[in-house]
């Protein structure tokens, strides 16, 4: 192996700081593994898990019953988006960091070129990907609280036209604020050898001060973190007083209501998952650096995070088969061999679908369509 010739050095496995496999193991201990090993073997099956969950997760909300509601579209697309995730996640928090890979940590191998790729490229769409999901979990949030706080303004405000507006505004603000990603890294993918361009935090004090500190800060934590928080304060507080009035609800509202809480229960996860990242990206701006790649506690911090990140993308899949009663019955329809499409007219025999508006009881639910 090269030596490093300065803190940055010549190739990324050499460094914590480039995101890579961690720190050289000792020539006494060949077979210990570093911390980035561990983790990296640690996330493997989660990540396995989560690309497994969401693809079924896919295959449920893209049945014709469950994506015309506007909460099924917006299910359907966090889903395809958290594969994403995970898909990025797969080599670039766990396969090209696992030890047994062939010529690991080898300038010109098979490990190096593939973790100087997943560096340079795959984080960027990963980064991507995660600022996405992000926002699609502010509008379950906003859309909760039309729907049990504003229920005579759901039909006008959280149409399926709307969403899907929103959704495209969306993916192109995540795609032009993550694409400076794309120049942090340069690569000879012959060699493997990275080197570092914008995420020179010595060289390029402006870009991680203002687009990693206080751009990731405000938009990838204080915007969404604040309308999560506002809207879900309101929700939980008519909740609390629908369950005071619980005989007066109707079937209808309060299958509405099991929705909402399932909603309430993955905005809550979300928030719980991304607390670690946030204080993490305060910790740098404080330190002027990468405190993850210079202390020992701050780089185990930050495994931890990416674990809770990647945990929260698989765990969508439990929550769906917790608390929605027709995402097990499509499950169950495919494992049972049965026509799924069926599920539909099966499920409304004899109970007359209605979407629209006519009234409200004081526990203000609109009566909308559950998943």
């Amino acid at each position: 192996m090269p030596p490093v010739i300065d803190h940055y050095g010549r190739t990324h496995f050499e460094l914590e700081y480039m995101l890579p496999n961690a720190t050289v193991r000792s020539p006494s201990s060949p077979h210990s593994l570093t911390v980035n090993e561990v983790f990296a073997i640690i996330m493997l099956p989660i990540i396995l898990i989560g690309i497994f969950g969401n693809t079924v997760s896919i295959y449920v909300y893209s049945r014709k019953h469950m994506k015309k509601s506007t909460v099924g579209f917006l299910l359907l697309s966090l889903s395809i988006i958290d594969l994403f995730v995970l898909l990025a996640a797969l080599p670039t928090f766990s396969i090209y960091k696992l030890p047994f890979l062939p010529g690991y940590n080898k300038i010109g191998s098979f490990h190096t070129i593939l973790s100087a790729f997943c560096i340079v490229y795959v984080y960027p769409i990963g980064c991507t990907a995660k600022m996405t999901s992000q926002y699609i979990i502010v509008l379950i949030a906003v859309e909760r609280w039309f729907a049990v706080c504003r229920p005579l303004q759901v039909q006008v405000w959280c149409t399926l036209n709307n969403t899907i507006r929103a959704m495209i505004y969306i993916i192109v603000v995540a795609v032009v604020f993550n694409a400076p990603r794309f120049l942090e890294f340069t690569a000879d993918l012959s060699t493997g050898i990275v080197n570092m361009g914008l995420s020179h935090s010595a060289n390029n004090k402006w870009y991680f001060i203002l687009y990693y500190g206080i751009r990731s800060i405000f938009f990838d934590t204080l915007i969404p973190f604040t309308v999560i928080s506002v809207t879900n304060i309101q929700v939980i507080k008519q909740l609390q007083k629908s369950n005071e009035e619980r005989k007066l609800l109707t079937t209808q509202q309060q299958k509405d209501k099991k929705t909402t809480t399932m909603l309430l229960v993955m905005v809550i996860l979300y928030a719980s998952c991304h607390m670690f990242n946030t204080s993490l990206k305060f910790v740098n701006l404080i330190f002027k650096t990468y405190a993850q790649f210079q202390f020992t506690l701050f780089r185990v911090l930050h495994h931890i995070s990416n674990l809770l990140l990647v945990t929260y993308s698989m765990s969508t899949f439990f929550i769906y088969l917790i608390f929605s009663v027709k995402y097990r019955q499509v499950i169950a329809a495919v494992v049972s061999c049965r026509n799924v499409e069926e599920l539909n007219t099966t499920s409304s025999r004899g109970k007359p679908k209605t979407v629209t508006v006519k009234s409200t009881s004081s526990n203000g639910y609109a009566t909308i369509k559950s998943v």
